[in-house]
């Protein structure tokens, strides 16, 4: 019966996601990187993207990504492109067949910690949640990350120790870091969980060593394959840490505790809610501290590289880490009810399911609504694949030297539209490295472009060939 619920809250968390999805994509350009990257696999021309990606990165103002995205997802990416093309309704659907394997193996980590009922309930909230479902309107790595977190996670705690078994947590150890480079606080994390088990189950040493040893040999044989396949520039990210000030972490602390609230949603009252479950979720952590060690462990070293980190990319960075926060703030709650009289435990417990059970209520109600509007809109074109745009890249591509040099707040972005190098420029000076400049003719405070209205003060020599609603196109006299 529960595997049927299951089944249902799963296939109604597809059909509302696949009902969100649009026909264009969020500003913004990592997305244009994983593409370019899955072209590049098909093309053979891996060492090719890597030139030009690398002309970006250190031409623009300051890197504004790697040189290179870590392979994984541009592979997962690879056969949708071979077949569409870059059509980013198509590429998206990856992201939904990893987000239901992400809720299937989140119920059997869980499923012996949780009743079923508390189970259901607790993958119900990732299943309807608004802001999640939301996200699977992007071509990003962080779905497939996520679900082969918990699917090593899962391996960790379940699997016999057996030399088939070691292998394939290592395996999955490595699909993890093959597709994010912090996928590797993953491997840090069950190595010291290891570690710890070692010095203190004095009987399961030679296991533990052995398990250890064997997912570790499987993780390092398939990085050494690999490493020698494609291209190797994860020491770029190293670059991007030359932003990390005291000031900055600072502010990365206050930006990641609301960043677990915008689970439930913006507003005061789930403000408020936050707050209520922030408080069970540390007495969770006490409370199951001896039995579940390695969520900790992990949690603890995850949330501490994103402090260290300069960037912020909103809920999809934390993605990973909200199962186990949802996860502790349950158990806390348990721990409170243990402690009421026992006339009180079944009102409590009730209290506890009808506290839950209104929130996905809200999030399926909020979920369904999103999915419909979408519908009725006809699944908008926006962004970067909105026709306005695609003015733009079609005068560059047509237009413009091949050899050309555009200047655009979103420069991998140009690059994979119109096959032009690209940089991107928020000073006057620098504009001179370009041959074009593309504008944003509203352009947010915070986009990485100058202003229109501030341009004449760079006192440049420029001469506007090419204007549509939104975009102002100059070429720059040299």
């Amino acid at each position: 019966m529960h595997n049927k619920i299951l089944s249902f809250i799963i296939l109604s968390s597809l059909i509302i996601a696949a009902c969100t999805l649009t026909r264009g994509h969020l500003w913004g350009d990592d997305f244009a990187s994983y593409i370019m990257q899955a072209e590049s696999i098909l093309s053979g021309t891996t060492q090719e993207f890597v030139e030009h990606n690398s002309f970006t990165m250190f031409e623009s103002s300051f890197p504004i990504g790697p040189v290179a995205y870590p392979w994984g997802y541009p592979l997962i990416l690879t056969p949708i492109y071979a077949i569409k093309g870059n059509h980013p309704l198509a590429l998206k659907l990856p992201g939904l067949l990893f987000y239901a394997g992400f809720l299937s193996c989140l119920y059997l980590l869980m499923k012996n910690r949780l009743t079923h009922t508390e189970n259901l309930l607790l993958i119900s909230l990732f299943a309807f949640n608004p802001s999640l479902l939301v996200f699977l309107d992007s071509i990003f790595s962080d779905v497939p990350f996520s679900f082969f977190i918990i699917l090593a996670l899962l391996y960790m705690m379940k699997s016999k120790a057996s030399r088939g078994n070691n292998v394939i947590l290592g395996v999955v150890l490595f699909l993890a870091f093959f597709l994010r480079t912090s996928g590797i606080i993953l491997v840090a994390s069950i190595l010291l969980y290891q570690s710890i088990r070692f010095f203190r189950e004095n009987e399961s040493r030679r296991i533990i060593l052995i398990r250890s040893i064997q997912s570790m040999v499987a993780f390092g044989t398939l990085w050494l394959i690999t490493s020698f396949i494609f291209p190797d520039e994860q020491g770029s990210y190293l670059g991007q840490l030359s932003g990390l000030t005291p000031a900055v972490i600072k502010a990365s602390i206050s930006y990641y505790f609301y960043c677990f609230g915008t689970f439930f949603g913006d507003g005061r009252t789930w403000e408020i809610l936050y707050y209520i479950v922030v408080i069970f979720f540390f007495i969770g952590v006490w409370a199951r501290y001896a039995f579940d060690q390695i969520f900790i462990i992990f949690f603890t070293l995850y949330i501490g590289a994103l402090l260290l980190w300069p960037y912020w990319q909103g809920i999809r960075f934390i993605l990973p880490l909200l199962p186990l926060f949802i996860y502790f703030a349950f158990q806390g709650m348990k721990f409170a009810l243990g402690k009421l009289p026992t006339k009180y435990v079944q009102t409590g417990q009730w209290v506890f399911y009808g506290f839950w059970s209104l929130i996905i209520t809200v999030f399926l109600f909020s979920s369904s609504a999103t999915a419909y509007a979408n519908l009725q809109n006809d699944r908008a074109i926006n962004g970067p694949y909105h026709p306005y745009s695609q003015e733009v890249y079609k005068y560059i591509r047509k237009e413009t030297p091949v050899d050309s040099i555009v200047v655009f707040f979103q420069p991998r972005l140009m690059r994979l539209m119109t096959n032009r190098d690209s940089i991107m420029s928020v000073e006057c000076n620098r504009l001179l490295k370009g041959d074009y400049l593309v504008l944003r003719r509203k352009a947010e405070e915070d986009e990485l472009q100058i202003q229109p209205e501030d341009l004449p003060t760079c006192n440049l020599p420029l001469n506007r060939v090419f204007k549509n609603r939104r975009f102002f196109v100059y070429k720059i006299q040299k």
